[in-house]
C-alpha cells in the first residue's frame, strides 16, 4: 500500500521532533519485556508513534508524574 493510499484511509501520521529545538541523541538497551510494553502502549495511541515518539511521550509522562508527586526534581531542573 502506497503512503497516499494510506493516508487517504484516515491514518494519522505522528509529528516529527521539533529539529529546530537543540537535540541530543540518546541510546537505550532495554530488555525485550520493556520492549514489548512499550510497543503494546504505543499501539494503542490513535496516532500510533513510531518507537522514538513513544518513549519520548513516557519519560514526559514519568517526569510529570514525579513533580506532581513532588519527587524526581534535581536542582538544575528548577526554574530560579
Amino acid at each position: 500500500m502506497s503512503v497516499t493510499a494510506t493516508m487517504t484511509m484516515g491514518a494519522h501520521v505522528p509529528p516529527k521532533l521539533d529539529t529546530a529545538s537543540e537535540t541530543e541523541r540518546l541510546q537505550l538497551l532495554a530488555p525485550k519485556s520493556l520492549m514489548h510494553r512499550i510497543n503494546d502502549w504505543r499501539r494503542q495511541q490513535p496516532d500510533l508513534p513510531n518507537l522514538s515518539e513513544a518513549v519520548r511521550r513516557l519519560v514526559e509522562a514519568g517526569l510529570d508524574a514525579a513533580d506532581r508527586e513532588g519527587g524526581g526534581r534535581v536542582e538544575s531542573d528548577r526554574k530560579a
